[in-house]
This record gives structure tokens, sequence and C-alpha cells, in this order.
């Protein structure tokens, strides 16, 4: 099973007692936060790596940031959007450690 195979199942999952007719409504919506949080992920493996910005270690005042640095936050912010429509739209009482963003926080 792919990541945003087994995201989208973690999701749907979150919305298990909501009406089946109502999740194939959303079921677009859900695919499209699965593939968000997984891009998620990857961008935030990137980080760790990179970290958000290069820094001239002979004048640490010269600095430059990196493309992952301006991706993160409109990814984040999307995959927000999308998870909030969601529970908001399915009437579903999740909490927000139910929804994933504590890693992006």
């Amino acid at each position: 099973m792919t990541e945003t195979r087994q995201e989208y199942e973690r999701i749907r999952e979150l919305f298990a007692d909501v009406d089946e007719k109502q999740l194939m409504l959303v079921d677009g919506a859900i695919m499209e936060a699965a593939r968000l949080r997984v891009e998620l992920n990857r961008l935030n493996e990137i980080v760790r790596q990179s970290g958000l910005i290069k820094v001239d270690p002979n004048n640490p005042s010269r600095q430059k940031s990196l493309p992952v640095s301006k991706e993160l936050p409109k990814v984040r912010a999307a995959y927000t959007n999308i998870i909030f429509k969601l529970a908001r739209v399915l009437g579903a009482n999740v909490g927000d450690e139910d929804l994933g963003l504590d890693d992006y926080e």
C-alpha cells in the first residue's frame, strides 16, 4: 500500500461514524488531504536534512532561503485548510491530535 493510500485510509477512519454517502461526496477532498500530508512528510524530511536556510560559514550574516522554506508553508496551509473543511462539512468531532497537524506546527 502506498503512503498516500495509507494516509487516505487513516483520514477516512477518522470519519468512520459519518454517513457513507457524505464520505463519498468528499472522497476527492480526502484523497487530496492524503496527498498533501505525504508531501508535507517529504518536505519535512528535506528540512531535517538541509534546513530552511543556507548560511555562509565565513559570514553568518549572509543567508539564503532554500526553496523548501517557501514551499513548506504553502503545503501546510493547504493541508490544514482541507482537513478543517472536511471536519466541518462532515460534522465530525475530531480532536486536533487526530488530524495529524502536530508534526507541522
